[in-house]
């Protein structure tokens, strides 16, 4: 691959690197990659004290009081596990082929799919990021139904091209975020469908502030807004690890939408939706979550008469 005027030494270097990881995890046995997958884990949790300690602070505010030291540090180390896990599947999609695919990936809730399907309208999938979350857009496409999906591009552009060629090759159709909105909105009008990524931190600007986990968060309205404007169906969906390498996805029912009128009222109360069925899912599996991401880093702006009554 040609390096990218103006992309230093680095990012070339990371990316070769990253690329002789995969192939490595791509052709070693199962349970070798497996291995190597959750001793990086391991490795990692020990050695990233800043990610090891933004995990526990999230844990310990979701759960106010609810667990144990010891509890919530067994869930952070798992969690770093859960993400060994996903890099050994995320690099062994090639792998993946129909012989296979249902041994590995179990599917329930799909009628759900297929009844908001019949309407015509689109369907956009909530998600996050949780179990092996890149698997999702492929069995999507293994089911006849390769998905477009809207994702921030990787600071590493020769990453950012690879894993997108990766992603291509199941028939994924991959929008940028920052000009998605008219793609979702073609492909929705054509009745095909998104997927989203709805569980991490935004901007004031970009977001709307609801609760998650009983804590006010910063969560992306776009989903709301493209469901409002093209009528699309919008299903919670989330892939759970069961065992070590087995897999289910969870298609949720139709999340009904609000339609007052007030779009402001309309925006927050969908997004709020959204996030209740997201937290369902976490709360289901949490050590499969990504905490080791500021979910609620960005916080209101308080007046100063809210602000001193904070203080008092």
């Amino acid at each position: 691959m040609r390096r990218e005027v103006g992309v230093g030494m680095s990012a070339y270097l990371e990316f070769l690197g990253a690329m002789a990881l995969a192939k490595s995890l791509l052709y070693a046995p199962s349970s070798l990659a497996y291995l190597a997958g959750e001793s990086l884990g391991a490795l990692v949790y020990r050695l990233d004290r800043k990610h090891r300690e933004i995990a526990r602070e999230n844990v310990q505010r979701a759960f106010n009081g609810q667990l144990s030291q010891s509890a919530i540090d067994e869930l952070v180390r798992s969690t770093f596990i859960n993400l060994g896990r996903t890099v050994v599947e995320t690099c062994r999609i090639p792998k993946i082929d129909r012989e296979n695919f249902r041994r590995l990936i179990q599917i329930e809730g799909y009628e759900h799919y297929q009844k908001a399907k019949d309407r015509g309208k689109g369907v956009i999938y909530i998600t996050a990021h949780l179990g092996s979350w890149e698997l999702l857009p492929v069995a999507s496409a293994f089911m006849g139904e390769p998905l477009w999906i809207v994702a921030r591009p990787l600071d590493n552009p020769y990453l950012d091209k690879a894993i997108n060629h990766m992603r291509a090759g199941w028939g994924t159709k991959v929008l940028p975020k920052k000009s998605a909105i008219r793609g979702v909105l073609g492909a929705l009008n054509r009745g095909e469908s998104v997927g989203i990524l709805i569980d991490q931190n935004i901007t004031l600007k970009e977001g709307v502030f609801v609760d998650f986990f009983g804590l006010p968060a910063c969560t992306a309205l776009a989903p709301a807004l493209l469901a409002l404007r093209s009528d699309a169906s919008v299903l919670p969906a989330a892939i759970f690890r069961f065992g070590r390498n087995r897999h289910r996805i969870i298609v949720g029912e139709e999340i009904p939408l609000s339609r007052t009128g007030q779009l402001t009222a309309d925006l927050v109360a969908n997004t709020a939706a959204f996030t209740r069925a997201i937290e369902a899912f976490v709360r289901r599996e949490p050590a499969q979550w990504l905490w080791v991401h500021r979910r609620w880093k960005t916080q209101p702006i308080l007046t100063p008469d809210q602000a001193k009554g904070a203080t008092e």
